[in-house]
């Protein structure tokens, strides 16, 4: 299952994903995407759906180095 997460500051690794994310949830892997505007990362987890979703919206709002996360769970695998 994949949860996206945006708005992060323009210096995130992957490491430091991982590190802010341990106590919600195991991380399998992390891709980080630098397109446009701020990074994004996709987050790969060995979860279901529903708790996925509860995931997202405990991890929505979240200040990460003084930034609101937004968090979302894709409607389509890809």
């Amino acid at each position: 299952m994949r949860i996206v997460i945006g708005n992060l500051p323009d210096d995130v690794t992957e490491e430091s994903i991982q590190e802010a994310l341990s106590p919600f949830a195991p991380v399998e892997a992390i891709k980080l995407v630098h397109e446009s505007g701020a990074p994004t990362a996709i987050i790969e987890l060995e979860t279901t759906r529903p708790h996925a979703e509860n995931l997202a919206n405990r991890i929505r709002g979240r200040l990460y180095q003084g930034k609101p996360l937004n968090a979302w769970v894709p409607t389509m695998d890809w």
